[in-house]
């Protein structure tokens, strides 16, 4: 009985001691994996973040969009959100982000976006000169950049009569290739530059953009030709259910010279 009584008291000892080391094993193995995803693979600084692709964009422009505070653990990366929040801040048409992890990168794949448009604007230090894609997002002009499918000009662009601006070069086919220049005023009111109906003051009530443009897409059809006097006359609409066509006034009659 004592011999069975000790050889179950040395099993007992033997299982607490595997166990012990079971515990040990699992605590050193979660610490050091804890130490590793920490600080082993960690985005060290923005030469971690490798920007590949055709979109003339440089990489501190891509790590101001992607707000990424460096050291940056790489786990921490959600590459599908950081791709949504790309193609929202940068005039990319899609983002395609992946993690290497030896070495800890970044790998960001651009895709650029067609400049539609010329514009002009005013920055810090004067007039500058840019491009707009589709979703009317400013495009910096660089060396690398396409020239734009339309010779449509967007003067005074900012910020936020983007979507405005956006609306109106999506539509411009409607328009039939008589959409010249969008121009955006201080006091947020916006003109249009066309070939076929002259100026056209659209007011500053976005609003009502989209009942505009069907109204001017009516009005290319219908109008009368003699009253599609380009580049003379001026149309307002304002208030697109009661357009206002207003002619250029006639030149003032010569008189007459008197004989003395």
């Amino acid at each position: 009985m004592a011999r069975r009584r000790e050889l179950r008291r040395q099993r007992r000892q033997t299982l607490l001691v595997q166990l012990w080391r079971l515990v040990a094993l699992l605590v050193l193995s979660g610490g050091f994996t804890w130490v590793l995803l920490r600080h082993g693979w960690t985005l060290r600084g923005p030469e971690a973040v490798i920007v590949k692709g055709g979109a003339a964009l440089e990489t501190d422009q891509v790590v101001e969009a992607a707000d990424l505070n460096f050291p940056h653990p790489l786990l921490e990366v959600s590459p599908r959100a950081l791709e949504q929040q790309l193609i929202k801040s940068l005039p990319v048409q899609s983002v395609r982000v992946e993690r290497q992890m030896l070495p800890a990168r970044l790998i960001v794949s651009l895709s650029p976006q067609i400049p539609i448009a010329q514009a002009l604007r005013q920055g810090p230090t004067g007039r500058e000169r840019g491009l707009l894609n589709a979703k009317g997002q400013w495009m910096p002009v660089t060396e690398a950049s396409p020239q734009p499918i339309t010779d449509i000009w967007v003067r005074g662009w900012n910020e936020q009569q983007r979507d405005q601006v956006a609306a109106l070069l999506r539509q411009r086919d409607r328009f039939e290739g008589m959409l010249k220049a969008v121009e955006l005023h201080p006091d947020g009111h916006i003109s249009l530059v066309t070939t076929g109906l002259g100026r056209i003051d659209l007011g500053g009530e976005p609003a009502l953009l989209n009942a505009q443009i069907e109204t001017i897409v009516h009005l290319n059809k219908t109008l009368p030709e003699h009253l599609r006097q380009a580049r003379q006359g001026s149309l307002d609409l304002s208030n697109p259910e009661r357009p206002e066509l207003q002619m250029p006034n006639p030149p003032a009659p010569k008189e007459a010279k008197t004989q003395p």
